[in-house]
């Protein structure tokens, strides 16, 4: 399950493009985008749980790494510092949409924009993938920590790093999430 992205050739390979990119090189930040695209719209994905908006916090994310290239000092690894970049992105966009979400309730705006969450179960949902149907049962911080260690092959101090927030922090998130899922998918897999 977890990917292998940060060999030392893909390092210095990413550093490079990155300081390229801050001397003013579009062709550099293209390279860069493209080979951070799919990998931003996964982890974005588990985060919001929202397709909606994964392009537009995609875009967000690249025009900072595009306007602070040349702030990137050398300390962590480009994924931890673009991920550490999307992490925040993401979580801003789940609290827009919450904000969203209690105004179009206050305004007896049209809630089909806006399901509420807990009145779905997991019955209703026509489940192609329990996974991903497991994962909405998780806070976004779990959500967020799953994906960073099972999906984005990252460790838990740099995890600690992107979610500014103690390594016993994200080990805690992680045991937690696990606690759900082990409970979760035999549920999930008996319906299925």
């Amino acid at each position: 399950m977890q990917k292998t992205f940060s060999t030392q050739e893909q390092q210095f390979k990413e550093k490079n493009l990155i300081a390229e990119t801050a001397a003013g090189n579009g062709k550099s930040f293209e390279q860069l985008y493209q080979i951070y695209f799919n990998r931003l719209y996964q982890f974005i994905f588990h985060i919001t749980r929202r397709q909606d908006s994964i392009e537009e916090i995609i875009n967000d994310v690249m025009f900072v790494v595009w306007e602070k290239a040349s702030t990137y000092d050398h300390t962590c690894r480009p994924s931890t510092w673009i991920l550490g970049i999307a992490y925040l992105k993401a979580l801003k966009s789940v609290e827009q949409s919450i904000i969203r979400e209690d105004r179009a309730i206050e305004f007896n705006d049209e809630l089909d924009y806006f399901p509420d969450k807990g009145v779905q179960s997991i019955s209703q949902l026509e489940v192609s993938n329990w996974l991903e149907v497991a994962f909405d049962k998780l806070s976004t911080e779990q959500r967020a920590v799953v994906e960073m260690t099972y999906f984005q092959g990252l460790h838990y101090k740099e995890i600690s790093e992107i979610m500014q927030c103690p390594e016993g922090t994200v080990k805690t998130r992680m045991f937690h999430a696990r606690k759900i899922l082990v409970k979760l998918l035999p549920e999930l897999s008996e319906r299925n």
